[in-house]
């Protein structure tokens, strides 16, 4: 099952040996408890973040298989076994994941000369976008080049920049200097932008290629909350009235320390929820999450008698 998370995150967090022992060994039961995680994480960020970047999920990665730039990856395979295995089939050794380099026809011992390293067993890659993201709050000219929604577009039309009698005209307060038009804009992206070009990394691309990078592209303290409310959730589940002071601390913090204010609870910021409390609403916290953009084709547009109003 796709998720933000995986099995190898825990890792960080908690035991193997342990986390197998809280779930029953039964990773259906782990896969439901990082759903009802993630979804708790949402809850709280959904109405200020762009949540479907923010949580993307991370897959197994799979060479027969295309990928989106940005998307994120871990590697993992069926243990060695004595059989017969073609060119580029991938196998795990020692905790680490090979690709077969020397065709092996005859079974035999695992054979390091006739394999080549990919990477560790759970480690993690990202695939490279192949031009800068969009960022309505930039300026482009004409011939730039931006990533938008799995299309590369090309700048032609560049950004408008208001100038102060603009402003006044809009007389609106807070209105931003700077105009762009978003590449899928379906009132005038294809005007400013072009039609844009698909863009994927293509089946059989191997994770050593330079359209992939290693590391983790996932907001790193995001995933530690999500980590935090699944091993939470999931000791929930065989002792409720006798979870690890631990767990609770990490999830709703001290209770000394937190504090009722208009009949809600405003849990620390070093806990899961006072931490999501906090970036929910932009105070003291502020995680680097895309935020939601500017609903497109929605511009203000401007004209007519020059109104005389000034916003201070």
């Amino acid at each position: 099952m796709d998720s933000f998370l995986f099995l190898g995150d825990y890792i960080k967090q908690i035991q193997s040996d342990n986390l197998q022992q809280i779930i029953g060994g039964n990773q259906s039961v782990l896969d439901g408890i990082q759903l009802a995680a993630v979804e708790e994480c949402k809850s709280f960020l959904k109405n200020k973040y762009d949540i479907s970047t923010a949580f993307q999920p991370i897959t197994q990665h799979d060479k027969t298989k295309s990928y989106n730039a940005g998307q994120t990856v871990y590697l993992n395979t069926l243990p060695y076994s004595q059989k017969t295995y073609t060119l580029t089939e991938q196998t795990l050794q020692d905790g680490k994941v090979y690709s077969c380099s020397t065709a092996i026809v005859t079974p035999e011992v695992f054979t390091v000369a006739h394999w080549s390293l990919l990477g560790n067993q759970y480690e993690i890659f990202n695939a490279v976008y192949p031009e800068s993201l969009f960022n309505h709050k930039a300026i482009y000219q004409i011939g730039d080049k931006v990533f938008w929604k799995d299309k590369i577009y090309t700048c032609q039309i560049a950004t408008s920049i208001l100038d102060h009698s603009a402003l006044l005209q809009i007389g609106q307060s807070g209105t931003e200097r700077i105009v762009n038009r978003f590449p899928d804009d379906v009132l005038a992206g294809v005007q400013y932008w072009g039609p844009g070009e698909s863009y994927t990394v293509p089946i059989d691309t191997q994770i050593t290629d330079s359209k992939w990078i290693q590391g983790d592209n996932r907001d790193q303290k995001l995933l530690e909350v999500c980590i935090n409310i699944a091993i939470f959730k999931a000791h929930l589940r065989i002792a409720p009235r006798n979870i690890p002071e631990t767990r609770a601390y990490m999830y709703w913090g001290n209770p000394d320390d937190r504090v009722a204010l208009n009949g809600r609870i405003i849990y620390p910021t070093y806990s899961a929820l006072g931490w999501l409390q906090s970036a929910s609403a932009g105070i003291d916290i502020t995680p680097d999450l895309e935020m939601i953009q500017p609903i497109q084709g929605l511009r203000t547009s401007y004209g007519g008698n020059q109104k005389m109003i000034n916003n201070y």
